[in-house]
């Protein structure tokens, strides 16, 4: 994909856990339990255990990932809620004013982390900058740094030449002139 500059380090997490996938070109890190549990220890959390625990990683993300294509869908905010009760603690404010999220006596899983970094910072402004590509085969995430936050392809040369080129399909066919536009 596009050799984007990377999410903030309080939503690089999200980003990452949702581009172990690229469905353009068919590439999943969690395709197998052992690539996701490569994929897990390089990012310091703890292994999946088995096949169930790796279709819930599957799952959480692309419950996120649905939720980055449309934040106001209620089935997704529904399935990230549900997330959200499975894999995050309490809340809780510290003595610094900073909500936290504490689960005891387990650790930290990479489904709660994730889940922590969108409630905690995708929410806010700097949170609305982290989207998913509008094109509908492919939804890779990524940070819009640009000034007027209207990115919509995860790569204009990919993504965006690609709508470009159906929109111009779809008007010539319309216009019935063969492809003399």
């Amino acid at each position: 994909m596009a050799a984007r500059d990377p999410a903030p380090p309080e939503l690089a997490l999200v980003e990452t856990f949702c581009n172990t996938v690229t469905h353009l070109w068919g590439d999943d890190q969690f395709a197998t339990l052992s690539g996701a549990n490569d994929w897990l220890r390089q990012s310091g959390f703890p292994a999946a255990e088995d096949d169930a625990a790796l279709t819930e990683l599957i799952e959480a993300r692309e419950t996120v990932r649905a939720f980055l294509v449309d934040r106001s869908s209620e089935d997704t905010r529904g399935q990230v809620n549900a997330l959200a009760q499975r894999h995050l603690g309490t809340p809780r404010l510290t003595s610094e004013g900073i909500l936290t999220f504490e689960r005891e006596g387990s650790s930290p899983s990479i489904i709660g982390a994730v889940l922590s970094a969108l409630l905690l910072h995708g929410l806010s402004n700097a949170g609305e900058r982290l989207k998913a590509c509008a094109g509908t085969e492919c939804h890779y995430v990524f940070y819009d740094h640009s000034k007027s936050r209207t990115a919509t392809w995860c790569d204009m040369n990919i993504c965006g030449a690609r709508y470009k080129m159906r929109s111009y399909r779809k008007r010539v066919a319309a216009n019935g002139s063969g492809g003399q536009a």
